[in-house]
């Protein structure tokens, strides 16, 4: 997926990118790809006074977003993408701009693996991981000392920083995260990771089954749990004073893709 941008707008968005970079030196990935998005995404909307007004934004706040010292909500970036009349569900790709074309590329499907690694991977962890089988007392736990063990590679590994211990491994079911994660995509929950962070994906334990959703926090302190196939699922808003109620297993960290 690729869009062409001509004339005056590649000027921008080539100003934008020799101005807003170099400040991205030093952040994580996530960070970066972030801004980037931002600055392409305010180009394509019409520009920087356009986009304020439209998203009652400040101007040190657009900028802040675009230099990457903050991030923005996953509402404002759905707002953004909106007003720029790109597609919501290419703000789960990998953006990137060469010689006037904007690519969007699905990010990369992980080899995750359940069996002896491939003769044909020259650099691999074998993490040991525990599966995840329930709650003890309000906290992820084990029923039995099941455990695997997943081929990684190391890259990967050393860029998602989660101890092994905890980790848990669960398999995605149903569509409800589609086309983010698919069914039957093994996903690792890094159930030291609780914290309800805005845009990040999380695992969550509703008693009859496990279900999978995005966290979008709205003003006043509520919350809205999101399925990425929205054509199909409707999203669960939270209340507040319900929020201590949710019974979070943990953040997923990777399914067929990094999140």
């Amino acid at each position: 997926m690729s869009l062409p941008v001509n004339g005056e707008l590649r000027h921008r968005i080539e100003r934008a990118l020799a101005r807003f970079s170099p400040s991205w030196e030093g952040r994580d990935a996530a960070r970066r790809a972030v801004a980037l998005k931002m600055l392409i995404l305010c180009e394509l909307a019409g520009g920087r006074l356009r986009v304020v007004d439209a998203l009652g934004l400040k101007d040190n706040t657009l900028d802040n977003y675009r230099h990457g010292k903050t991030e923005p909500r996953h509402s404002t970036l759905n707002m953004l993408a909106e007003l720029a009349d790109v597609p919501i569900e290419y703000l789960g790709n990998d953006w990137s701009v060469e010689e006037g074309v904007i690519y969007f590329s699905p990010r990369e499907v992980l080899p995750l693996g359940f069996s002896e690694p491939s003769p044909l991977w020259n650099d691999v962890a074998r993490v040991v991981i525990p599966a995840y089988f329930g709650e003890e007392d309000g906290q992820p736990s084990l029923d039995r000392p099941d455990t695997t063990w997943a081929a990684m590679p190391r890259s990967l590994w050393a860029k998602l920083s989660v101890d092994p211990e905890n980790l848990r491994i669960v398999s995605a079911r149903g569509d409800s995260m589609s086309p983010t994660i698919v069914d039957g995509a093994p996903m690792f929950v890094d159930i030291s990771d609780r914290k309800l962070e805005d845009g990040r994906v999380y695992l969550f334990d509703v008693g009859e089954e496990l279900i999978v959703r995005r966290v979008q926090r709205l003003p006043h302190g509520s919350l809205e749990l999101l399925p990425d196939n929205l054509e199909r699922y409707r999203p669960q808003h939270v209340l507040k004073d319900g929020q201590a109620d949710l019974k979070v297993v943990g953040r997923v960290r990777v399914a067929s893709r990094i999140l």
